[in-house]
């Protein structure tokens, strides 16, 4: 903390190891006795697994009549590239070459070239290609031939209010759009200074894209002047920092001739090979560049293998093409297990079976994915947003695999999940870039806290769509079909209640290994951080929820699925609120201020909408078969 007069601070030391071992054994014991409850014959668990055993052998003796639920997935396409067509003119194999030249980002970490035009590109043109261009060959394009690419129309404009301030037919705008060429001034430069003057909430729409429309144009900028290419390490740099074209004069006399003159001499010879289709001396250029790389900053190279791995990852892009086929994969083994259920028809067996396969196929690519962005970051894939998200979508498969012995829907249903998961993660305002870690995460607590705490969000976000389907069936049933169906909602409950356990077992876990770990980094076990707290808030929530079949008048399967349905709101509130709202010692994890997506609303009446009537339609028809 701070002394009153904020001109001097109060640390605190922390050194007690008798005092920490017993609090770590107390630990220790609290987390054996949670999970001896999904082991011992007598818990509650148990007691789940045995009925729900049960109702499916009553369920293949007799004809269950499941309401078929229409769910229907709508998907915008993004508006066409309304502007100049932009033509290709690097050569694909020089592109691929320059793609593995080395460059240091701000934060220090070396990297292969590919990395920073692709996320250059995403940030740019919110686009992985234009025109079937790729990132090396566009960003190569515009520093060897900034004349051409000024007058591409490549930076996205997603304000109509902008889009008519500039005078542009759609929402691409050129580098010289926006700028006044008469005065030499910068269109925009009124209104970003307006803008960042106002706080973030206070904000409009407009405002908001102005900056981030500006900082797309400040990217271009610094592509122009090659200030972004970090490319010539220091010859016996301690600190091992790397500079641009622009900082030549701070080095040796014998290297500023080399590093002042190789990159103008570099883009010269690619516009001789695009007129001539020989590319042997820009190679040969950029070669030099290279073996300058190696010479003087090999010790903190990357290897060969770990580049390529890095290049293969950008290159895939697996977690966006993993959202499209778990989404539909999952949706329509949803739609096929629901109709086999009603027809009790075994026609579509083999269908089943290959969707179930290509979602083991898409696990092991996610899996797959994980490991490699492990290796290349040097660090556990869960230390941002982005990566929590990731991770997230992946033990929500996980569990999905874990529940399909007991029920099929369930992995239906966590393919939809993790895919809605995925499509959060590569919205605008998640930033996939591979960072290097700050001091406080530099710690093997960050593989077990993080991993145990984000995997338990995984399963209550199981509950909540769990819940939500339950009472969509509940809503659609009837008089005739009541009886039948509430066996099949009474097997779901028992997955969900399962589920949720597991949930809120591992949340607890977590909590207390990130006690540990608070306590070696900060010296205190427990601060009421704001992740803290609202951490806390959702275990007691939760603990609530899996203990209401005690209480009078909150027992039954409405009060339960419903109860794991808007109780998730209790997770959203301690991820991305705490993470992206509030500031706290957690604040390492959190990204730009993100705009509450329209959606959410909609979510909201629609929930309220469907619990409503599923309440109205239970109570109806429990007093008619009662």
């Amino acid at each position: 903390s701070y002394d009153q007069d904020e001109k001097g601070t109060i640390l605190s030391v922390n050194h007690d190891q008798d005092g920490t071992m017993v609090t770590s054994f107390g630990y220790f014991l609290m987390s054996l006795g949670m999970l001896l409850n999904f082991f011992g014959k007598k818990s509650r668990f148990r007691f789940l697994i045995k009925s729900s055993a049960r109702i499916r052998e009553e369920l293949k003796r007799t004809f269950i009549v499941i309401v078929l639920i229409t769910l229907t997935f709508s998907a915008t396409r993004g508006s066409k590239n309304e502007g100049d067509s932009i033509r290709g003119f690097i050569d694909k194999d020089h592109a691929r070459s320059f793609g593995e030249l080395l460059v240091q980002d701000n934060d220090g970490r070396i990297e292969p070239m590919n990395t920073l035009t692709s996320e250059v590109l995403r940030k740019v043109a919110r686009k992985n290609k234009i025109n079937g261009l790729s990132a090396d060959q566009i960003i190569l394009g515009m520093v060897s031939d900034p004349g051409y690419w000024q007058t591409a129309r490549m930076i996205k404009v997603s304000d109509q209010s902008l889009i008519d301030l500039l005078g542009l037919k759609g929402k691409y705008a050129s580098f010289t759009d926006f700028l006044d060429l008469n005065t030499g001034t910068y269109k925009i430069s009124d209104y970003v200074d307006a803008s960042y003057k106002k706080k973030p909430a206070q904000r409009t729409g407009f405002e908001k894209d102005i900056i981030k429309v500006d900082e797309r144009v400040n990217i271009c900028y610094m592509i122009y002047t090659g200030s972004l290419f970090r490319i010539f390490p220091m010859p016996g740099d301690e600190n091992n920092k790397w500079y641009a074209t622009e900082d030549a004069e701070i080095f040796d006399t014998a290297d500023v001739v080399f590093i002042r003159h190789i990159l103008p001499l570099y883009y010269s010879t690619i516009n001789k090979a695009i007129a001539s289709g020989n590319w042997e001396e820009a190679g040969e250029n950029l070669d030099y560049i290279k073996r300058y790389q190696k010479k003087y900053g090999e010790q903190i190279f990357p290897n060969q293998k770990k580049i390529r791995l890095e290049i293969l990852y950008n290159n895939i892009n697996l977690f966006k093409k993993l959202f499209l086929l778990y989404s539909l994969a999952g949706f329509i083994l949803l739609m096929i297990l629901l109709i086999t259920t009603i027809r009790r028809s075994s026609g579509f067996r083999v269908t089943i079976s290959i969707l179930i396969f290509l979602l083991g196929a898409a696990f092991a690519s996610h899996t797959a994915g994980l490991a490699a962005r492990w290796y290349i970051s040097g660090h556990a894939p869960w230390s941002n947003g982005y990566e929590t998200m990731i991770y997230i979508a992946w033990a929500t498969m996980a569990s999905g695999f874990i529940f399909m012995k007991h029920s099929r829907i369930t992995l239906a249903v966590t393919s939809v999940l993790a895919s809605l998961t995925l499509m959060v993660a590569n919205m605008s305002w998640m930033d996939p870039e591979i960072t290097t870690l700050v001091p406080v995460l530099k710690s093997y607590w960050l593989i077990i806290h993080v991993a145990v705490i984000t995997a338990s969000y995984s399963f209550l976000a199981i509950g909540m769509i769990l819940g939500f389907l339950i009472l969509i069936i509940l809503s659609f049933a009837s008089e005739k079909n009541y009886r039948k169906i509430k066996l099949t909602i009474q097997e779901l409950t028992n997955i969900n209640e399962m589920n949720l356990t597991i949930g809120v077992v591992l949340l607890t876990i977590g909590t207390f290994l990130g006690a540990v770990w608070a306590n070696e980094s900060w010296g205190r076990y427990w601060g009421w951080d704001p992740k803290e707290t609202w951490t806390l808030v959702s275990i007691l929530v939760y603990s609530f929820v899996i203990h209401m079949r005690m209480v009078p008048g909150l027992r039954g399967n409405f009060a339960f699925n419903f109860a794991a349905l808007i109780s998730f709101s209790s997770i959203i509130m301690t991820y991305f609120g705490v993470n992206y709202y509030l500031s706290g010692l957690h604040s390492y994890a959190s990204g730009d201020p993100a705009p509450i997506p329209l959606f959410v609303y909609y979510a909201i009446v629609i929930v309220a909408f469907v619990s409503i009537f599923a309440f109205l339609k239970e109570r109806k028809l429990s007093k008619l078969t009662s």
